[in-house]
C-alpha cells in the first residue's frame, strides 16, 4: 500500500528529527472511545519535541468527527488504511442470513419478576450481549456455537489482514535515524501484531499499549464467543510480548495478570492509567430534574436491568414523577433482540422515566453528560478494567455511581473519593445510593467533580509513558529488514 497522509500539522524543526510511529485502529477523526487515549497523549508527545505519525483504520462519515482534528498538536501526520473485506466475511454473512431465515430472532420479552432472574433468563430476555469465557465450549456443539466460531475466525482474519496492511505502510514511513520507536494501541489487538511486523522490518523498538487485556479478556461479544478466538489471541500475544521493549497495561491488576502469564517479560511491563484531561467542558447543570446519565456501550444487559430496578424502587418509594427524576442513555446498545433498554424500563414499570438515544459526536456527548446529576459507570468486563469514560465522568460536577465488584481496579481507583461504588447485582445497594443522592439534590446540595485530585491527571500518566518510551530509543540508526513482512506470519 502507498503511504499518503490525509491529515497533517506542520512540524517544528525538532519534531522533524525525532518521531515515533503509532499503529492504532482508532484515532481521530474516529469517534470510538479507543481513539481518546492517544489523541490526548499526542499533546504530551508534542511538548517533548517529538513528532507523531499515526497509522489508523479508515472510518466512514457516520463514524467520524472532523472537528477533533483541529485540536491535534503540531508535528502530527495521520494515515488511514482501509479495512479489507475478505471472501470469508461474505461467506459468513450468507451463513448468518441462512441461520436467521431458519431460526428467526425472537423479540426479547421480560417477565415481571426479573429481580433475582437466573443466567438462563438473562439469555432468554436480553440475547446475551456478552458471554463469559468459562461458558464457552470446544468443539462447537450447536449451530449457534458454530456460528460464533465462524464469527471469531472472520473477525480475527479481517483484523490480521488490516494489521499487515498497516505494517506495510509503517515500514514505508519509517526513516532511519528519525523514527525512534513503533507504538501499538489496542483493542483491536491485531494492531500490536502489525506493529510487531513493522518493528521486525525496521529494527525499531516496539512499545505495546494494551488499553484492555487481550488473551485475558474474561468475556467476549456473543457473536464471536468461541474458545478459538482465545487460542489465536494467545499465540499472537506471545509473539508480541516477546518482541516488545515495553508492555503497557492500563491498570495494575491487568499488568499483574500479564506478568503472571509472561514472567520473563514482567520487568518490561508498566501501568499507565488513562487519566483525566483539562480540555474545556460545558458547565454542569444545577437543580431541576435529578438525571441519571450514561453515554457509551453496555456489555452486560443485566447491569442495566439492575440499575433500572434500583431506580424503580426509589421512584415508587418516594412517589416521584418523570419531572422529578429520569434515567437517560446515549450510545450503542446492541442490535434487535440483544439489549432493549426501553423493554427493560417498561418491565420495571418506569418506561416513561427512561430515554434512549444514539451515540453522539464528542462535543455533543459532553453536553449530554453535563446535564446529568448522577453519572453511571458500568464496569462490566471484570476486575481488571477501569472504563476510559470513568476519567471523563470524574471531571463533571455530578455524583458518580460505579457498578463494580469490591476490590476491582475501578474500586481501588475510587477509594477515598466521593464516588458511590456498589456491586452491579446489589439492587438494594444501588437504590440506596440513588435515594441518598436524590435527597441531597432535593435539599439543594450540589455535587463537586472528583477530578480535583491531581493524582488522576493524564499529564502524570503521560510522563510515565513517555519516559518509558524514551529509555528504549536507539542510540544509532536501526537496521531495516525489508524481507520481514514477506516472511513473518
Amino acid at each position: 500500500m502507498s503511504a499518503r497522509s490525509f491529515f497533517e500539522k506542520a512540524s517544528r524543526p525538532e519534531q522533524q528529527q525525532c518521531r515515533i510511529l503509532l499503529l492504532s485502529y482508532h484515532f481521530p477523526p474516529s469517534i470510538a472511545v479507543g481513539a481518546r487515549r492517544w489523541e490526548q497523549f499526542a499533546h504530551f508527545i508534542a511538548e517533548r519535541g517529538w513528532g507523531l505519525d499515526v497509522v489508523m483504520c479508515h472510518v466512514g462519515i457516520g463514524d467520524s468527527d472532523d472537528a477533533r482534528m483541529a485540536t491535534l498538536p503540531p508535528g502530527i501526520r495521520v494515515y488511514a488504511v482501509p479495512q479489507p473485506v475478505l471472501v470469508a466475511e461474505r461467506i459468513e454473512d450468507r451463513v448468518w442470513r441462512a441461520y436467521r431465515f431458519v431460526k428467526p430472532r425472537r423479540a426479547p420479552h421480560l417477565p415481571s419478576n426479573t429481580a433475582g432472574a437466573s443466567g438462563d433468563r438473562d439469555r432468554a430476555t436480553t440475547g446475551r450481549v456478552s458471554i463469559y469465557r468459562t461458558e464457552m465450549r470446544w468443539p462447537p456443539r450447536t449451530a449457534r456455537e458454530f456460528l460464533r466460531f465462524c464469527g471469531a475466525a472472520v473477525i480475527s482474519s479481517r483484523e490480521y489482514a488490516w494489521a499487515r496492511r498497516a505494517a506495510a505502510v509503517a515500514e514505508q514511513l519509517a526513516v532511519p535515524g528519525v523514527h525512534r520507536a513503533i507504538v501499538s494501541s489496542g483493542p483491536p489487538h491485531m494492531a500490536h501484531e502489525g506493529a510487531r511486523l513493522a518493528s521486525v522490518a525496521t529494527g525499531l523498538p516496539l512499545i505495546v499499549d494494551m488499553r484492555d487485556p487481550w488473551s485475558l479478556l474474561p468475556m467476549l461479544h456473543e457473536s464471536i464467543a468461541s474458545p478459538w478466538w482465545y487460542s489465536v489471541a494467545r499465540r499472537r500475544e506471545q509473539q508480541v510480548v516477546a518482541r516488545a521493549s515495553v508492555v503497557i497495561a492500563n491498570t495494575d491488576p491487568a499488568r499483574a495478570g500479564l506478568a503472571a502469564l509472561y514472567p520473563d517479560a514482567a520487568a518490561r511491563m508498566i501501568t499507565v492509567l488513562n487519566g483525566t484531561d483539562n480540555y474545556p467542558l460545558p458547565p454542569s447543570r444545577q437543580g431541576g430534574r435529578f438525571t441519571i446519565g450514561f453515554a457509551g456501550t453496555v456489555y452486560l444487559g443485566k447491569d442495566v436491568r439492575h440499575l433500572l430496578l434500583a431506580a424503580a424502587r426509589v421512584i415508587h418509594e418516594l412517589a416521584l414523577t418523570p419531572a422529578d427524576i429520569g434515567v437517560d442513555f446515549i450510545g450503542e446498545f446492541g442490535g434487535p433482540g440483544e439489549l432493549s433498554i426501553s423493554a427493560l424500563a417498561r418491565d420495571a414499570s418506569i418506561g416513561e422515566f427512561v430515554t434512549v438515544g444514539p451515540r453522539r459526536a464528542h462535543a455533543a456527548a459532553l453536553e449530554f453528560l453535563s446535564q446529568a446529576t448522577m453519572l453511571v459507570v458500568f464496569v462490566g468486563f471484570g476486575a481488571m478494567f477501569i472504563p476510559a469514560k470513568t476519567f471523563e465522568y470524574m471531571r463533571f460536577d455530578a455524583w458518580l455511581l460505579t457498578l463494580t465488584e469490591p476490590g476491582s481496579a475501578t474500586d481501588q481507583l475510587l477509594r477515598d473519593t466521593d464516588a458511590d461504588v456498589v456491586a452491579p447485582d446489589d439492587v438494594p445497594g444501588i437504590a440506596a445510593a440513588i435515594r441518598r443522592r436524590y435527597e441531597l439534590h432535593r435539599q439543594g446540595v450540589t455535587p463537586v467533580h472528583i477530578a480535583r485530585d491531581e493524582r488522576f491527571s493524564r499529564a502524570k500518566q503521560a510522563a510515565v509513558l513517555l519516559d518509558a518510551i524514551e529509555r528504549v530509543f536507539p542510540q544509532s540508526a536501526p537496521r531495516r529488514d525489508r524481507s520481514a513482512l514477506a516472511t513473518e506470519s
